[in-house]
Order: C-alpha cells, then structure tokens, then sequence
C-alpha cells in the first residue's frame, strides 16, 4: 500500500471511530454504527448463553462487559487508524538514542504510549509533520478516556434508576391481581394514585435515558422484583383491569391512571426491537377468579376485553421475554406464591 492510501485510510478510520465516539457518548439519539453492532451481538449472544445455561449470572455480566468491549473496540480502532497515519510516514518514527527509523512493531509501540499520553520518549518523531501528528494522536487518547468515563458513569446510574423504579413499582404488589385489590381498597384514601404518579416521573426519565443509551439493555436483573420489564408487565396488566376489565360503571378513568398508560406506552415505542420474535404471540390473559372472590365487579368477558389490547401485550411480552424472563413471571411471584 502506498503511503499516500495508508494516509487516507487511516483518516478515514479515525473518522468512522470518532463519529461512533461522538455518537453514542454526545448524543441523545442513540449509538453509533460500531457502538449498535456490540450492543446487538452481547444481547444475542447473552440471550443464547442464557437459554442453553439457564443461569442468569450470564445477562448480568452482559452490561459491564458491554462498556469494556466498546471501550476496547474503540481504542483498536484508534490505535489501528493512528498506525497507518503514522505508516505513511518511512522515517517520521526514529529511535531517539540511535536515530534509526522505527520498524513496524516499534510504531506500534509509539502509537500505543502516544494514544495512553505517557510519553516514555524512547522513540519521537523526526519530522514536523510527524510531531504535530504526535500531538493530535495524544489528544485524541486523552479525549477518548474521557468520553469512555463519562459515558460509562451514567449508565450504571441509568441501570440503578432502572432497579429503583422495578423495586417502587413491585411495592404496588406481587402480581396485577393484587394491584387491582389493593388500588380497589385505596381508591377513596388516593395511595395507589399518589405511588402511579411517582411511577410514571421516573418511567419518564428511564424511557428518555434509554433512547440516549441503548446499552442500558444489557443491564439485565438476577431477580423479578428488580426487573424494570418484569414490574411494567404487571403494571400495565393491573392498569388494563382497573380501565377495562371492570363494569362500566366502575371502570378506573382519572387523569391519573391515563396519564401513567400513556407513560407506559410512550416506554413501549422507545423499546420496541426489529428483532422482536417473529413467533411470539399475545399473553394468556390475566386470571380474574380472586378478583370475583374479593367482591370487584369485573366484566365476564375478558377475552374480549383484552383482546383490544393484543399489541400493546405483544410489546410487553417482547419486553419481558427481551430481559430473559417468562409470562410466568409476570403473573406470579414465586416469593408469594400470589398469581394467576
């Protein structure tokens, strides 16, 4: 390869690297092409893991070994692009106690101290070009550690603020069935709907961090109860009883309760996958035998009730199955044995 394609193909990769840099860590639309890739492979390859192990310590370690791998992708990237820069160069790189052109191996060498701005010195650049090259290598290092940390910082932040609103939405109760009674047995002293406002601020913020980073879908649970996915599910399914699956006349229709719907929904679309299974069908709808036993006037038919909601179920139960857990889960609390 000529020096003048090494130069131009080195541009253009510390280019491509740095626009993904920018990307993902400045913006608020989402990741870069090389950022999506990563992200799309840890998530198939942890689901698969996942489903052959059967152990979830393997989803948990998808999302800090996610930041590593784009950490890491990202250096190489540099590292490679900034090689070929200074490739193009013959005699740009020079030993600094003998002055002999640095070989291949030892401009790699450079690069990589140049990239870390340690500077050990043991080779330098020769010419003014490959100086002022030098000097952009090490500020582009310096200013992808940079990024890196304050990119990595508020994912974990996102990840906590993911468990603390799985963890408030689970105090609601254990399955949508005791949600429904227990917002039935609240519904003069306003509790339930004090707790769904706090609910949907937060559901708010979670919706809004997770379009800026979508690795934050790699920060799966151990357990339900801290499972954003599987808390909405019961949620949204105690929501779909207290609107529609009771008499007309006792159906549940404050500004509260619609608002925190369209808070839900509005999360749904920021989450909704292309690789959504093409297989994957409606949920079993709730059981509603403990809710007639309570005395709640629930309509007969809820078949057809939740029969209206058939896609907003499909993107919930996307979401549930999407942090490796089942209906199942959803429906029933294994701590309390409570559930349909």
């Amino acid at each position: 390869m000529s020096s003048q394609l090494q130069l131009l193909f080195g541009a253009a990769v510390l280019l491509f690297v740095m626009v993904d840099v920018a990307w993902t860590t400045l913006t608020t639309q989402g990741s870069g092409p090389i950022t999506r890739l990563i992200t799309g492979g840890f998530r198939f390859a942890s689901a698969q893991v996942h489903a052959i192990s059967g152990s979830r310590a393997v989803l948990a370690m998808a999302g800090p070994s996610g930041i590593v791998a784009i950490g890491g992708v990202w250096l190489l990237g540099l590292w490679g692009g900034w090689l070929l820069v200074f490739c193009a160069f013959p005699g740009g790189i020079v030993n600094a106690q003998s002055g002999a052109p640095a070989d291949f191996a030892e401009r790699v060498y450079f690069v990589g101290f140049t990239l870390s701005t340690l500077g050990v010195g043991d080779f330098k650049p020769q010419s003014e070009v490959t100086r002022v090259l030098t000097a952009l290598a090490a500020f582009n290092g310096l200013v992808l550690v940079t990024l890196v940390i304050t990119y990595a910082v508020p994912l974990v932040q996102g990840a906590v603020t993911r468990r603390k609103l799985a963890f408030s939405i689970s105090l609601l109760g254990s399955c949508p069935q005791e949600m429904v009674l227990r917002a039935w047995e609240s519904r003069k002293s306003g509790g339930f709907e004090s707790a769904l406002e706090q609910v949907s601020a937060d559901l708010i913020q979670c919706s809004e961090q997770r379009l800026a980073y979508p690795l934050l879908d790699l920060f799966y649970c151990r357990h339900q109860r801290f499972s954003l996915g599987v808390q909405l599910g019961r949620l949204d399914e105690a929501l779909s009883l207290l609107t529609q699956g009771l008499q007309p006349n006792c159906q549940w229709h404050s500004f509260t309760v619609e608002n925190s719907r369209e808070v839900v929904s509005q999360y749904l679309y920021r989450v909704e996958r292309k690789h959504a299974a093409a297989n994957l069908e409606a949920p079993p709808i709730p059981a509603v035998g403990l809710l007639k036993a309570k005395g709640l006037p629930v309509v007969d038919n809820q078949e057809e009730v939740f029969c209206r909601l058939e896609d907003r179920r499909l993107r919930l139960h996307n979401l549930v199955r999407a942090e490796g857990w089942d209906w199942s889960d959803v429906e029933h609390d294994p701590l309390t044995g409570v559930g349909g």
